[in-house]
């Protein structure tokens, strides 16, 4: 599945099993606990700089008196600062100090993200929300993140205030727990820099994680640096000559909603210009100022608007016709919705609108690196293709099924694995016969009403196995687990499966299967169906392990099953083993 969609079905689904009701709570008694100080025992990570005067400052400690007041001040906030780190605590408590006694919260920003922390843990290789403390005290928050954790090493992402700032920030963790920095990514990889405004900030998030650079930097599983300066990114030289001063592998402008016409005409081909000496090959992506809901009926506002997107187009036109390679641009098209229906204010995004703001930049971003010549996560790296698209070879039908699952008809077309019922109302299952354990399985679909298919995980010779459903018929469950020749039950439903299919078209889901008792998620089109974890009761009889199999699902009396004539179609058949 493209990138784009395999990494936004993470970035709002929370782990609920994990966490439900501990998130926000008061923290364990003190003898319950080990504190540790997150600024000697880890590394923060997206600091431009090292030598700031507060572990957790955004600019080096030489800016002060250079920049304006109003940019130091908001230097001081810890917009785009994290922490990685590798722990195998059963429950996570947080103690942080904030620095602004009058910034706890705004008017049209809700405190969990001025002035709170926001927790994600890796899981199946991507990144999950997993916790978001409800700051209460404008001094010092200590509250519970999670409870009830098996307790295994995870990795986890804490991020940091983003209108507030930090001067201490601990991790408590029960006696005798490990903790560790997560391990840098290999090759190391420098930073995306965004230097911006208060949207660039991250206004007006509901929590740390959902500001726009940071949700690029998870879709991409790369660091990135937040200079987004509320009301303040106005593309001065003093910005401009600390931001060349950097490393990084691209840098994203996104100022121009602080401008007005005359400071874009005069600000911000030099800011530019200064980045272009000091990099010459770094990529630079532009974006255009956002265009508000309120500008079709605001006619300054969309003067405004059109006049300093047309200077900024006009620049890139400019600079790609003198040469400039490495030079990309996003339109404003891409970045809200459109609908009116994503900001606060007619100004600053919630978090929908960082949503689609993330969705609009991250192809360009990808682009970008890729013309940078560094190695961008690979979503599909390590999958193995099971299908060619041209022969049946290594799948054959599955003879050892029950007489009524004998049958069926299985044949390719156009780069298609197609299955229908032959003879008419008879099906069966067309099996890959390999000894998969734990893996993740990716394939697409396509349906027509009414079909009754599904996936069977470790199937073995006699059919024992675990079937996914993909039942598109009336009241059929899609996503849901159903264990065949065993019982003959489901052990997991998911009755509006179906509301997210694309009828006609294609439907692209993953399967995650691991452990014993087996663990099985499953994914369509990006959003998570069923997270189901088996028992010994569950799964006792179940093959370990097991080959993998489509089904034509036969009539059964009295039950609308299959459409006379309908084929289901499997294509982009893929697998990763998980060790």
């Amino acid at each position: 599945m493209p990138h784009s969609s395999a990494f936004l079905r993470c970035i709002a689904l929370g782990l609920a099993t994990w966490c439900t009701g501990t998130a926000g709570e008061a923290a364990k008694p003190a003898g319950q606990t080990q504190w540790h100080n997150v600024a000697t025992e880890l590394a923060i990570e997206g600091k431009g700089w090292s030598d700031t005067r507060s572990p957790f400052d955004r600019l080096p400690a030489k800016a002060e008196g250079v920049v304006r007041a109003p940019v130091w001040n908001l230097s001081l906030d810890s917009s785009g600062l994290c922490v990685r780190f590798l722990t195998d605590a059963a429950s996570l408590q947080a103690r942080w100090k904030l620095r602004k006694l009058d910034r706890f919260a705004l008017t049209h920003m809700p405190a969990t993200g001025v002035s709170g922390l926001d927790l994600y843990v890796r899981d199946a290789g991507k990144w999950r929300w997993l916790a978001a403390p409800r700051p209460e005290n404008p001094e010092v928050n200590e509250k519970t993140l999670v409870e009830g954790l098996e307790p295994k090493s995870r990795e986890y992402l804490l991020y940091l205030p983003l209108y507030n700032g930090v001067s201490s920030l601990e991790l408590g963790l029960p006696p005798g727990s490990t903790l560790q920095g997560a391990p840098p990514a290999n090759p190391p990889r420098q930073p995306i820099v965004f230097y911006g405004t208060s949207v660039t900030q991250g206004g007006c998030a509901s929590r740390p994680g959902m500001a726009y650079p940071s949700i690029l930097g998870r879709a991409l599983d790369w660091p990135i640096v937040n200079l987004g300066f509320s009301g303040n990114g106005k593309a001065e030289p003093e910005m401009a000559q600390l931001v060349a001063e950097l490393n990084p592998v691209a840098y994203v402008f996104d100022s121009l909603g602080n401008l007005d016409v005359p400071q874009t005409q005069e600000r911000v081909a030099p800011f530019i210009a200064t980045l272009r000496k000091r990099h010459p090959e770094t990529p630079i992506v532009l974006m255009e100022g956002l265009n508000y809901a309120d500008t079709a009926f605001l006619p300054k506002r969309r003067v405004l608007t059109t006049e300093r997107n047309t200077i900024l187009r006009k620049l890139y036109d400019e600079l790609k016709k003198n040469g400039d390679k490495h030079l990309h641009y996003i339109s404003s098209a891409k970045l809200l919705g459109g609908d009116g229906e994503d900001t606060v204010d007619g100004t600053h995004p919630t978090d929908l609108g960082f949503f689609r703001m993330a969705q609009g930049i991250e192809p360009v971003l990808r682009e970008a690196l890729a013309g940078a010549a560094v190695p961008v996560a690979d979503d599909e790296a390590g999958f193995e293709p099971l299908f060619d698209g041209k022969t049946l070879s290594g799948w054959q039908p599955h003879d050892g099924m029950p007489p009524i699952h004998r049958d069926g008809k299985w044949w390719i077309e156009d780069g298609v694995l197609l299955g229908t019922q032959d003879p008419p109302g008879k099906g069966g299952l067309l099996w890959l016969n390999r000894p998969f354990g734990d893996f993740i399985l990716r394939f697409q679909v396509k349906l027509t009403y009414p079909m009754d298919t599904g996936v069977f995980l470790r199937v073995g010779p006699t059919g024992l196995s675990h079937q996914v459903n993909i039942d598109y018929r009336p009241n059929g469950d899609i996503g849901a687990i159903f264990i065949p020749f065993l019982g003959h039950r489901h052990v997991s439903r998911y009755v509006d499966g179906a509301g997210l299919l694309r009828p006609e078209g294609w439907n692209d889901f993953e399967v995650r299967m691991e452990g014993d008792p087996a663990r099985i998620r499953v994914w369509l089109n990006s959003r998570l169906l069923t997270d189901f974890q088996h028992t010994l009761e569950t799964t006792r009889g179940l093959p370990r392990k097991g080959g993998l199999a489509f089904q034509v699902h036969p009539d059964v009396a009295g039950l609308t099953t299959w459409k006379a004539g309908n084929a289901v179609g499997f294509r982009n058949v893929r697998i990763k083993e998980l060790k």
